[in-house]
């Protein structure tokens, strides 16, 4: 009998530490949806059959919303996998936006996302360690 109680003492402290880290990860979430959105809304999808590097203007997009979903992550105190984690979650989410406004691009968009948001992440962290250290 004591070996079921701790058990489920275990099991439920377990579920109360990760509560905040479903909370935090929902949020994160809910802010790389917001932010992949609006920089998808600035790309123009290319014609049937065309591959058509992005611009300038759409690859700016792109970098205001990884830098902004990586500020938030740190802010949140996400790990780099959690990050993520959310940003392909929020992706999924944006299906509609990103046929609409990708097409054959999807692919190479997301995994620009995915690569500039662990260059800046980890960017961002070694700079406020740095500082710290000063």
């Amino acid at each position: 009998m004591t070996a079921e109680k701790s058990e489920t003492q275990h099991s439920t402290e377990d579920a109360l530490q990760t509560m905040p880290r479903v909370a935090l990860h929902q949020a994160i979430v809910v802010i790389a949806e917001r932010e992949l959105d609006r920089a998808l809304i600035e790309h123009t999808r290319p014609m049937m059959g065309m591959y058509v590097h992005p611009s300038s203007a759409e690859n700016a997009a792109v970098q205001r919303a990884v830098r902004t979903i990586c500020a938030e992550s740190h802010r949140l105190g996400l790990r780099a996998e959690e990050l993520i984690i959310g940003i392909k979650q929020a992706w999924v989410q944006l299906a509609p936006v990103r046929a609409r406004h990708l097409g054959d691009r999807d692919g190479d968009v997301l995994r620009e996302v995915v690569s500039n948001s662990i260059e800046v992440f980890f960017e961002v962290r070694d700079a406020t360690a740095h500082e710290r250290r000063d």
